[in-house]
């Protein structure tokens, strides 16, 4: 059964905007903030639901960026796509993306019992093909958590918001100032400017985790407790924890964990490797 189906209910991008006329129908808001609105709608010329983000102020930084490194990439399955960046017929810029109705973050949070160990491993498996897709392409992606991968109901899963990502050949020097704090990486955590990929291994291994738990696994209210957090649980204590509590867990699955969770950066996983791992063969 799709992890989604009782819990939900409900062209190549342009590099200049060009106006349109009535072409998007808008069927409700589907979040709201400061910066603007992010709406569904229906795409009357391509016949499908679209997602459309509008800024109240114009364009962002991080919204051109996410337009940029969406429009170098080629199309992913495991990427949201970017369909076109157009203007409406009153002037307002709208970038108009693939619409997903959820996210892990609140597949998780409506999850009543843990998931199967089939549907563990299809999801960690095409989370994993999308951060090898974008590092093999040179992104670092800085900002991966439950709420930034996106599901439908075929549990197909898209890795979204770009907003921070980075191309690895940019500079030999990055703010540490990036990413979630629950998925922040010890070396951000710690300052560290010139970090690899492994940032985006280590986010891995908490929303791996956090799917096994059903809850986050370093909830650190500081940058200080994170770091505590994290050298309490890793090792001989995260292994007991787990192996303790998630009984469909096995060991090879654990290893994994352990694996993408490793504190130093050199000693982490990759993409590739993870994808190769024994539990992926385990039936």
């Amino acid at each position: 059964m799709p992890l989604v189906e009782s819990f939900l209910q409900t062209t190549a991008p342009s590099s200049q905007p060009q106006p349109q006329q009535n072409r998007y129908q808008v069927l409700n808001v589907v979040s709201r903030g400061s910066y603007g609105v992010v709406y569904r709608a229906w795409d009357t010329e391509a016949g499908e639901i679209v997602a459309i983000k509008h800024e109240l102020t114009g364009l962002s930084r991080s919204t051109l960026r996410e337009i940029k490194i969406l429009q170098s990439l080629p199309r992913h399955r495991s990427i949201v796509e970017l369909k076109k960046v157009t203007v409406d017929e009153r002037g307002k810029v709208l970038v108009v993306m693939e619409f997903m109705p959820s996210d892990l973050s609140r597949l998780i949070a409506a999850r009543k019992k843990p998931f199967t160990a089939p549907q563990l491993k299809v999801s960690v498996w095409r989370i994993l093909k999308g951060v090898l897709f974008l590092h093999e392409n040179g992104v670092l992606h800085r900002d991966l958590k439950p709420s930034n991968i996106l599901i439908n109901q075929k549990d197909r899963i898209k890795i979204c918001d770009f907003g921070l990502s980075r191309w690895e050949s940019e500079s030999g020097s990055y703010s540490p100032e990036v990413g979630t704090q629950w998925y922040r990486a010890p070396e951000l955590l710690m300052g560290k400017t010139n970090y690899t990929g492994a940032i985006d291994m280590w986010a891995v291994g908490c929303v791996m985790a956090e799917l096994v738990l059903l809850k986050a696994l370093f909830p650190g209210n500081s940058e200080i407790q994170q770091l505590g957090y994290i050298h309490l649980t890793l090792g001989p204590a995260l292994q007991l924890m787990l192996s303790v509590s998630v009984p469909m867990l096995t060991p090879a699955g654990l290893d994994l964990l352990i694996s993408l969770l490793a504190f130093d950066p050199n000693d982490r996983i990759t993409a590739k490797d993870a994808l190769q791992h024994p539990w992926f063969l385990e039936f």
